[in-house]
């Protein structure tokens, strides 16, 4: 009588299902809020009947305050790193040996907004000064030159080239409070225009309530 051939236990193949969970996992931290620092200003916007719809990425959001103050978010966490890696490039001398701590790095990937100066940029996310990454004073960055001679100062032209370099695709939105004053206003404007950003939105509040952007 002839035997029959032995059966192998039946074996499944996981490799699909985990990489579905750590697709999940990356997703939800990217996406939860808790991994992600408060925004450093509260604007009052005006209200406005416009309905469109603010874009989740890609966006550049360029913030003032009711004091004047001018921050800059950026919506991707890749955004945020090619552009700290820009800004030790051009600010840091080459073969100093200067650059951001792995802490400070990560620290600022996770900023929905910032308002620290250039020439503060480095003793904040280095942790050189008596105050935590988190507690540090954000002045604003300046929209205007301030030096003439040298045509410097405007720290925001910096922030949105190296936004442009990290995503051709950049958009840029302005969210001004109601009580910022027209001046500032009209240099984040001017920023934007010396880099041939000539399409920019404008959020404000839906009156019924939402967050939406007129161009």
């Amino acid at each position: 009588m002839a035997k029959k051939p032995k059966r192998g236990a039946p074996a499944i193949d996981m490799t699909a299902m985990v990489d579905v969970a750590f697709l999940l996992l990356t997703f939800f931290i990217l996406t939860t809020t808790s991994f992600r620092e408060e925004a450093k200003v509260e604007v009052d916007m005006p209200s406005s009947i416009s309905k469109t719809e603010i874009p989740a990425t890609k966006l550049c959001t360029i913030s003032i305050s009711n004091e004047g103050k001018v921050f800059v978010g950026y919506s991707d966490i890749a955004t945020r790193e090619a552009v700290l890696k820009r800004f030790a490039a051009e600010k840091f001398e080459e073969g100093s040996g200067d650059g951001f701590t792995e802490e400070g790095a990560r620290y600022f990937s996770t900023l929905q907004d910032f308002g620290v100066p250039h020439e503060k940029f480095k003793a904040w996310l280095n942790g050189e000064t008596e105050f935590s990454l988190g507690d540090f004073p954000h002045d604003g960055i300046s929209p205007e030159v301030t030096d003439s001679t040298a045509m410097t100062g405007n720290d925001l032209k910096d922030w949105i080239r190296w936004g442009r370099m990290a995503d051709q695709r950049m958009r840029f939105a302005i969210k001004g409070d109601m009580e910022a004053d027209y001046p500032v206003v009209e240099n984040v404007i001017s920023s934007l225009q010396d880099w041939d950003v000539n399409q920019f939105s404008l959020i404000t509040t839906m009156e019924d309530g939402g967050l939406v952007e007129a161009e």
